[in-house]
């Protein structure tokens, strides 16, 4: 199956270094450190796979456990949606608990 996607692999983000995008990218980066819990239960990696209109690219790193991860997005509309994404979610989860 053939897909389109907006998501960066690391040889494209690689390319990028040093143009007007990546630096555009840079600028619109938010940073999430969940809990081992929250990455299990999160919808993060997937909304970030299917919903940004531009390009976006992201790095997971585990840190004892838990997961440090940065989002870098082309748009800045794409950025703010998926901080209200993430909230409400967030908060969605916690009134649930």
């Amino acid at each position: 199956m053939i897909k389109n996607t907006t998501m960066l692999s690391e040889a494209d983000w690689e390319n990028l270094n040093g143009n007007d995008l990546f630096v555009s990218m840079l600028r619109n980066k938010v940073i999430l450190y969940m809990t081992k819990e929250e990455t299990a239960d999160s919808d993060v990696f997937d909304y970030i796979k299917e919903v940004p209109e531009f390009l976006v690219y992201y790095k997971a790193e585990n840190v004892f456990g838990s997961t440090n991860l940065s989002v870098y997005f082309e748009g800045v509309t794409d950025m703010e949606n998926f901080i209200h994404f993430y909230n409400t979610d967030k908060g969605i989860k916690r009134i649930k608990n």
